[in-house]
């Protein structure tokens, strides 16, 4: 059987409800590795799946593998309400992706209000800040090791987090 009929009889299978449930993660993510964009309406139904990482992967291969600039919207909505820390992480992932070097006021809001929030995961705000550079356009060896929590005292370029208040003030009410 070639890749494509693989991959082909894999979303059937997904479909029919025959893919056991540990399976899916798996398979959803050689869907994005191999781009297999038919299986793209099956992945978006399960943003909502009630397991965080089928979520997880989900939205990785929408916003992450695939770029799904129509996804904006889902990012967003993850980075801000989902229950599981390391999906409001992967949605602040995908709208830095998404939306890198637009310097877009709305998304810069949402990152800022992310990374000043101290009641937030250090994850989640740490990849906020990644996020906020990545929009700004900063280069990528500008960005703080993601090996490791911030130190904001060090680590943290207020000038750069100043600019972005200052994009995000024009953002629309």
């Amino acid at each position: 059987m070639d890749k494509l009929a693989q991959l082909r009889s894999q979303l059937a299978s997904l479909r029919a409800g025959e893919t056991p449930e540990v399976e899916i993660y798996t398979v959803i993510h050689g869907f994005g590795n191999e781009r297999f964009t038919e299986a793209k309406p099956y992945i978006e139904q399960q943003l909502g799946h009630p397991d965080p990482q089928i979520r997880y992967i989900a939205l990785n291969v929408l916003a992450i593998h695939w770029m799904c600039t129509e996804h904006r919207q889902t990012c967003e909505h993850f980075a801000l309400t989902d229950l599981d820390s390391d999906n409001r992480r992967l949605g602040i992932s995908g709208l830095g992706a998404l939306l890198e070097g637009t310097r877009d006021p709305k998304v810069l809001q949402l990152l800022l209000h992310v990374f000043n929030d101290e009641q937030e995961e250090p994850h989640v705000r740490d990849r906020a800040y990644s996020s906020i550079l990545y929009v700004l356009g900063k280069p990528a060896k500008a960005q703080p090791s993601a090996t490791r929590r911030l130190n904001y005292a060090e680590d943290v370029n207020w000038e750069w987090i100043g600019e972005a208040s200052d994009i995000a003030k024009t953002a629309p009410r």
